[in-house]
């Protein structure tokens, strides 16, 4: 009883002290507003679900290890943009900070436990376990190589650059180390940090993880990792190369934008999942975005192929009056239904198989309804649907006789 109550205690207290320091360092970026650590806070606020979803499955004692995991990566995550607000304010911003230094010193190390805390997470995403003894292997020898890079960065005889915009005006400043430690253990110091680069590679564990795991999945556990999955594939595969391919100015900072309110969706994805509330509309969301993915492109396609064709076809009767691109711009139109209802159709048969039959089914009950008029073979059709459709353990019609 006593060790339930000291349990109860410690995951309240982690839960408020979470939010006390996510709560705080998102207070002090706003403050900073006024100097360069302003390219900090619009970052800050996309990134809070980390903590506020991994505080509250911690308190509600859901997920096992994932909420300790999520709460302490968000919390690392907020320290550690609240560092280089306050060294971008003072060595940028022209602000006189006390010991900028030390925060540099610390924004140079502590994005790494922060990557493999939230590796961590995805690889023993739901159940709290790694999803087999290999996994297992490979996560504690990131964690170990983890470990070392970051004694290694703090301590290694290196100079630390500042964060801010002087990257971008090719004037990038550094500091000393401010903890150097020299001679024969200072080279071994240096070794040590160069091993994150190697942190980096072993994040692609995460993703093998979440593959292997959903192909072993049933059930409840399938619908959570859809979620988790979907957030995924939407934030690595379309989000983030959009922000890299982008061209520099508006459209570059609103796919950056995108990006890290994506990466921050990431927890939102893993609370829902684990708290299991309405967990199974994720298939309506992954079927829409297939669905309208494909439509867009479709159409850009067309639209696209349609104004250079016909630009190069009525040239010589609209001398670039701008029919062509009205005469594109009507055919997309009038290609919008037919082409959502085939490529919807098309999607269903690939990736929703069940729901595709059954509907095809109850659409050909419909027709033969229209054609009988013998009561005993219609009843016999209705059971016959319902079974195919519905797939109960059994099933029985009652009828009223009117006589």
């Amino acid at each position: 009883m006593a060790h339930s109550v000291r349990m109860v205690t410690a995951r309240r207290a982690f839960a408020v002290l979470i939010c006390a320091i996510t709560i705080g360092s998102f207070a002090a970026d706003l403050w900073f507003l006024k100097f360069l650590g302003a390219v900090v806070a619009p970052i800050a606020l996309p990134l809070l679900p980390f903590s506020i979803v991994g505080s509250v499955l911690v308190f509600r004692r859901a997920g096992g290890p994932i909420g300790w995991l999520l709460g302490t990566a968000g919390a690392l995550f907020q320290l550690d943009l609240l560092s280089n607000a306050y060294a971008s304010a003072t060595f940028d911003g022209g602000a006189a900070f006390p010991r900028a230094e030390l925060a540099v010193w610390f924004g140079s190390f502590a994005w790494i436990p922060v990557i493999v805390l939230i590796t961590s997470t995805m690889v023993r995403f739901p159940d709290g376990r790694p999803p087999g003894r290999a996994f297992a292997m490979l996560l504690w020898a990131s964690v170990a190589i983890a470990a070392i890079a970051t004694i290694g960065t703090a301590l290694a005889d290196l100079p630390i650059q500042v964060p801010g915009l002087s990257a971008d005006s090719g004037t990038q400043r550094s500091v000393p180390n401010p903890f150097a430690v020299h001679g024969p253990v200072g080279d071994l110091m240096q070794l040590a940090a160069s091993a994150r680069s190697l942190v980096l590679l072993l994040t692609i564990i995460a993703p093998a993880a979440l593959v292997v795991r959903f192909r072993r999945s049933r059930g409840v556990e399938r619908q959570q990792l859809k979620w988790l999955t979907y957030t995924a594939a939407v934030v690595f595969v379309v989000l983030l190369p959009l922000g890299f391919l982008a061209p520099r100015g508006f459209a570059a900072e609103a796919a950056e934008a995108l990006s890290i309110i994506g990466v921050g969706l990431l927890p939102v994805a893993i609370g829902v999942a684990v708290m299991r509330y309405r967990l199974y509309d994720i298939d309506v969301i992954i079927r829409r975005t297939l669905i309208y993915a494909a439509l867009s492109a479709t159409l850009l396609a067309a639209y696209v192929g349609g104004v250079a064709l016909l630009q190069t076809l009525l040239a010589p009767l609209t001398a670039g009056s701008g029919v062509a691109v009205a005469i594109s711009t009507l055919a997309v139109v009038a290609l919008f239904q037919p082409l959502r209802r085939r490529i919807q159709s098309a999607v269903d048969r690939r990736f929703y198989r069940r729901r595709y039959d059954a509907v095809w089914t109850l659409d050909s009950f419909a027709v033969r309804c229209s054609d009988e008029i013998d009561l005993k073979a219609l009843q016999a059709e209705l059971i016959r649907t319902v079974e195919q459709t519905l797939q109960p353990a059994y099933v029985s019609l009652w009828t009223r006789d009117t006589h």
